[in-house]
This record gives structure tokens, sequence and C-alpha cells, in this order.
């Protein structure tokens, strides 16, 4: 894939928020402590809501379904947006990857789903996948400076070793074609920890942008999978990456779980702040 636009040369600097979050597919066969998607859905949008307000945002979901995106879209408002489609049929069928973005703030210029497996341009599962995975690729036009951010959503499989490692090299690849952007940022759900196959692919091409944050200056917890039991296994496998020369100005793994008891879902919801730099 060759993906190529010509811009102006802008040259402001700006700060953009970018929150990732895998929320957790609706089902009816819940876990132990797991609330149905009616009563989730709430504080999944208001967690979006709150922590993006009133800022040029990029909001990157894992495992929605067509219904849970309809749901989000009406509670975020009119002025959300998202590009982005069902991993089983291109369309609208199986789990989403979308991009979600403020109408006044982002164009989508170019947005394609590439299949993780050995024929990415077709529905397909890919080598040892347990699922079908996909990754979402879209071209957002900052409309306020004319700067523009290739932003990359993806989901990598849960069981297949092989899948994580050659889905993640796969990704690398596209990245490696794309070309006139003034940043990139990859997020999602890696199913990876920072010492397992994915993680350090992506790592030796990009940036993870909790490593671009002092220690001291990180807000929040560490672990990004909880579960929806306080016994389960905490796990860090959910991720910000950028392009090196990035400023990363705030890292955030924000909660899940308050007061009410009701885990927003199993995974907790990664914020990073950048700053994208004069040319």
């Amino acid at each position: 894939m060759h993906l190529n636009v010509n811009w102006g040369d802008s040259n402001e600097k700006f700060a953009v928020k970018v929150y990732t979050h895998n929320i957790r597919y609706a089902t009816r066969n819940t876990l132990k402590g797991e609330e149905l998607w009616e009563k989730r859905k709430y504080p999944v949008a208001t967690s979006i809501i709150f922590n993006t307000f009133n800022q040029s945002a990029i909001v990157l979901l894992q495992e929605v379904l067509h219904n849970q995106l309809v749901d989000l879209m009406e509670l975020l408002g009119d002025e959300w947006a998202y590009c982005g489609v069902g991993r089983d049929d291109g369309r609208s069928k199986g789990e989403y990857n979308p991009i979600i973005y403020r109408r006044s703030q982002f164009k989508v210029e170019l947005n394609r789903t590439f299949w993780l497996s050995e024929t990415p341009d077709i529905p397909s599962k890919g080598w040892d996948a347990a699922s079908v995975r996909i990754v979402n690729v879209a071209l957002l036009n900052h409309k306020p400076t004319g700067r523009v951010i290739y932003a990359l959503n993806t989901h990598l499989d849960s069981q297949g070793a092989v899948a994580r490692t050659k889905g993640a090299k796969l990704i690398n690849g596209i990245i490696e074609t794309l070309e006139d952007h003034d940043v990139l940022i990859l997020g999602g759900d890696m199913n990876s920890e920072p010492n397992q196959d994915a993680y350090p692919i992506f790592s030796s091409f990009l940036k993870d942008a909790e490593k671009l944050v002092d220690t001291d200056l990180i807000y929040g917890n560490s672990s990004t999978f909880t579960g929806f039991t306080e016994n389960e296994r905490k796990r860090i496998i959910d991720y910000i990456f950028v392009f090196p020369g990035v400023k990363v100005c705030g890292y955030a793994v924000l909660n899940n779980k308050f007061e009410d008891g009701i885990y927003s879902s199993d995974h907790r919801p990664v914020v990073a702040n950048i700053v994208i730099p004069k040319k």
C-alpha cells in the first residue's frame, strides 16, 4: 500500500490528546463481576467526554460491536464522528477499531482497514490467530492548523503468538509506506506485555509514549488490563506509540472502576498528551 497526499507547509505547533480503550464487547454471557453493556456504556462515554473536553482529541477504541458504536456516538453527541469498519465483513459485522474525532477539529482525508493476515486487503484470519484481526489507518487533517496526523488503531490476537508477531511486522510495514504527515500515532490493545512478542517489534520502530514521560510525572495506574474481579492478574498490554521526535507532555492509565463498583471494561483507558513540533 502507498498513501500519498501533498499538503501546504504549515509550521504551527499544536497539542493533541490521544485516548485508547478496549471497551469489552457487548455480551449477554457476562463474566463474574461484569455488568451488561447497558450499564457500562455510560462510564465508557463519560470518561471520553470528560477527559477530552475542549481539546483536539483522537480516540481509539477496540472490541466495539456495531450496536456499541451506535450507542457511543449517540452519547458523545453530534460534534463527534468516526471512521472504521467491522472486521468480519469490512462493513458492519464483527468488532470495530474505530477512530473517533471531533468534526470541528479534524477531517478524514484517507481511511483504510487492513486485515492482519496473509491477505490483508480482504476480511481474513491470519496465521495462528483465534479471531479475525485488523488495523484501522486514518489520515487526519487538523483543521485549525493544517497539520496532518496518521492514526492507527489495532487489537492484536489474544491467543496466537505467531499472529501477534507477524501482525506487528505487517503494521510496521504499512507504517513504512506512509508519507507526507507531521506525526504518526499507533494505539490499541496489543495483547503483549513489554517483554513479549509484539512489543519489541513496535518499540524498535516507534516510541512507547509512556517512556517519553518522566516517571514522576506519570498519572494514574500502571496496569492496563484488570479483568472484572480484584483477584485477576493485572497486566500491561495497551499502548500508545508515536514516531520519535514527538514530545509527550503527559501520560496516564485511568481508572475503570469507581465507588459504584461497576467496571466500565476489563481494560483501563490509556491517555497521552502529545505536542506536534514545528517543522
